[in-house]
């Protein structure tokens, strides 16, 4: 089985941003288990800006804001500091600490996604390595930041063709409202289109919160890819929802399973760098079938300069986007083709993704 495992700032550091040793051991020893048991798992680490700011707290006395700049000079600070916790913990096992630092600019053309694939494959496939991720804060500028690590663990379950997804927070999973408030219930398990409560706030040190979960959580659900919400405070919660398959949290239930690349596309639809508009005949042809390709006689326009392997959004003539596709070739011969019949696909359906409604 393979297995995406994402820990929280607020799951492994205290308030003031201090390390929690113990816990964070303990997330190297359950994902040795799950090595020894034959598993490959993949691990998504925050907390590279909560350490360098307690960073430059301790060692210069200095509070830093919250500006781009600052957050990102604080992530340079605290990345290496995190992965020597883990490298140090993973070195008292025998094994070895990969890193992986990501930002959405990595998943816009299909070159890169293959070049990310292929060292994931290659990582897992090693005794003995365990890799860790983390979005590359210190260099992501605004436009090509992941909402949070959810969405960014979310892309990389969907690329490795996981089958599991552990969203590991602060809290015991999903309720039905606040869980500081007495009524507040957990929600045991969730279908892709079960009605839920409004969910807000976020954690201290995070971006996301229960609200960016269960949108990872749905999406990987509609690709055929279960996740479990749950406490990483929960004694030995990986090895139990893994191995022992025991109901800890909240299970977001999955529907049918998609192609690793349909799966890369439902994950993908917010880092494209160009845009097709197609007319309304594209559209209803479209929604009453969807395995069909994109031709250029039915764009009426495009936005953006692309080529061939890169990502494309689908928008509307109304301003809808309703799908995300891999350019079959460039920029300057669409310029040629626009609106002419006879004409190669732009978006072959294999490599087309429409949105659910």
């Amino acid at each position: 089985m393979r297995v995406v495992i994402k820990v929280g700032s607020q799951s492994i550091l205290n308030a003031d941003g201090t390390p929690l040793l113990d816990v964070m051991t303990s997330v190297i020893e359950q994902i040795i288990a799950l090595n020894k048991a034959g598993h490959q798992v993949v691990l998504v680490s925050s907390g590279a800006v909560a350490l360098g700011r307690k960073l430059v707290r301790t060692t210069l006395s200095q509070e830093y804001g919250n500006s781009m700049a600052e957050k990102q000079l604080l992530a340079s600070l605290g990345q290496p500091q995190l992965m020597s916790i883990y490298t140090q913990i993973c070195a008292k096992y025998g094994y070895l600490a990969s890193q992986l630092l990501l930002t959405k600019y990595d998943f816009q053309t299909k070159r890169s996604y293959t070049n990310i694939l292929r060292m994931l494959q290659k990582s897992l496939a090693q005794p003995n390595v365990i890799t860790i991720i983390n979005e590359n804060d210190s260099v992501a500028i605004e436009e090509l930041m992941f909402t949070d690590n959810d969405e960014l663990s979310g892309i990389v379950a969907a690329q490795i063709e996981a089958d599991k997804l552990l969203l590991l927070t602060s809290i015991d999973g999903v309720y039905t409202k606040n869980p500081t408030e007495p009524d507040a219930e957990l929600i045991k398990e969730i279908s892709i289109h079960d009605e839920l409560p409004d969910l807000v706030g976020k954690t201290s040190f995070g971006r996301g919160g229960m609200s960016s979960k269960l949108t990872t959580a749905r999406k990987m659900a509609s690709v055929g890819i279960m996740t479990h919400i749950a406490s990483l405070s929960t004694d030995l919660v990986i090895t139990k929802l893994v191995i022992d398959n025991e109901p800890i949290g909240t299970k977001v239930l999955p529907e049918h399973k998609k192609s690793n690349l349909k799966k890369f596309l439902a994950f993908n639809q917010s880092i494209t760098n160009a845009q097709i508009i197609v007319n309304d005949g594209v559209v209803d042809a479209i929604s009453k079938n969807p395995a069909l390709s994109i031709l250029p006689v039915g764009l009426d326009s495009f936005n953006g300069e692309f080529h061939r392997g890169d990502l494309l959004e689908i928008i509307t003539t109304h301003n809808k986007k309703i799908g995300v596709g891999i350019a079959k070739y460039d920029f300057t011969e669409l310029k040629d083709y626009l609106g002419k019949r006879s004409c190669p696909e732009i978006i072959h359906y294999d490599y087309l993704h429409i949105y659910v409604d």
